[in-house]
């Protein structure tokens, strides 16, 4: 708590200087944010076969159930609770029309990767902290250097972005979400951009737990329509040497769509491959689909339906959690018992008036069995979210 305090006082103190010397040095510092909490049930009828990491609507980064027994193949486990998800806080700062900088701090109470649920000291994390520059050639190439949002996929890294409180299965466990390193955009015109990094690692993990070579990616995305009723569709590739021997390459691909069908329902769609290197007893494959839909019913009211699929190709490996490197220093196990896994979760939100949100949603979680004698995994949950952003 000191170190919160601190570090809020600290900013506050910045704010007022940069505010004062904005005539001399650029723009005025802008701030941005939000609060976002969520409260939930949620009962694993059975664990089995279901990432331990990030199973069960309060496994989506802010209870791991692991620690609560999900892996337990017989009783089954009821969880509730009242969880912060993040106080965020947004700096920016432009200096002429060429250099901006940007830094996106996450407080959370402490607990592992974003979004550590239960007390403590409490956490302050760098989401984003990075310098642009304008690089005056054809249209203008933006380099980016620091800590930036991957780009991948089809949810939004930040929950008070969504129409569901929780991220579909491909974004929690195939993902990478924030990367290290540096990227160069371009805009071809309004509707066409594309973008390429070099990243330390796809996982973001500290230096001594990769192989400390870079791994590389790029996202290519076309958007169309007006403001306010936008669709865009968007193709994003990356690889590297992730594993500390350098023995061999992991990769992903991943397209993903939003499509705004009319004013008032717009689809989302994804798919993705993904494949680590492994040294016994070989490559991690993995397969995930989403497709969800979400319809306006009024300005102030949605409702969204969606249906995720997560396919661990690796049948031989039942019983082995697979490495998989991705956000926050957190490595994401794959599934307990290779085979599928489906996700049917059901959405509404109301807009209370302007940049707050309350949100409810129902989660059921299942893990079929393909081989013999091992129990079908399940779980179900209901929860809710409040967010505010300013």
């Amino acid at each position: 708590m000191k170190k919160l305090l601190v570090l809020a006082v600290a900013i506050a103190l910045a704010s007022f200087v940069v505010s004062d010397l904005r005539a001399e040095s650029g723009s005025e510092l802008e701030i941005s944010g939000n609060v976002t909490t969520v409260t939930g049930w949620q009962h694993a009828r059975n664990g089995a076969r279901q990432n331990p990491a990030t199973a069960g609507l309060l496994g989506d980064g802010l209870a791991a159930m692991g620690g609560g027994g999900v892996t337990a193949a017989a009783n089954g486990i009821t969880t509730f609770g009242f969880f912060i998800d993040q106080v965020e806080l947004d700096l920016a700062k432009s200096f002429g029309e060429n250099i901006r900088i940007r830094a996106d701090l996450d407080f959370t109470p402490a607990g592992p990767g974003k979004g550590g649920a239960l007390g403590g000291s409490g956490d302050v994390l760098v989401e984003q902290a990075y310098t642009t520059a304008n690089i005056p050639a054809g249209n203008g190439i933006e380099l980016l250097v620091g800590r930036f949002n991957s780009g991948i996929g089809l949810d939004p890294i930040d929950r008070n972005e969504m129409k569901t409180i929780s991220h579909n299965m491909i974004h929690r466990d195939l993902l990478p979400h924030n990367l290290t390193g540096t990227r160069l955009g371009y805009d071809f015109n309004d509707r066409v951009r594309w973008e390429a990094f070099i990243v330390n690692d796809l996982g973001d993990r500290a230096v001594g737990a990769t192989s400390g070579m870079p791994s590389l990616g790029s996202n290519l995305s076309y958007a169309w329509g007006d403001e306010g009723n936008k669709s865009w569709v968007k193709f994003s590739a990356a690889g590297g040497p992730e594993r500390a021997t350098k023995a061999g390459w992991s990769f992903l691909g991943d397209l993903s769509a939003s499509v705004a069908a009319t004013e008032a329902f717009n689809v989302g769609v994804e798919g993705t491959y993904r494949q680590d290197d492994n040294a016994a007893p070989g490559n991690a494959q993995f397969f995930g689909g989403d497709l969800q839909g979400t319809y306006a019913f009024s300005d102030v009211w949605d409702g969204t339906l969606r249906y995720s699929y997560l396919w661990d190709l690796d049948t031989g490996q039942v019983g082995t959690p697979t490495v998989t490197g991705t956000n926050e220093n957190r490595g994401v196990p794959g599934l307990t018992y290779a085979g599928q896994n489906h996700e049917i979760t059901l959405a509404t939100g109301y807009q209370i008036t302007e940049g707050a949100r309350f949100g409810l949603e129902g989660r059921l979680d299942l893990a079929p069995s393909s081989t013999g004698g091992v129990a079908s995994g399940m779980g179900f949950g209901l929860g809710g979210t409040f967010a505010y952003s300013f």
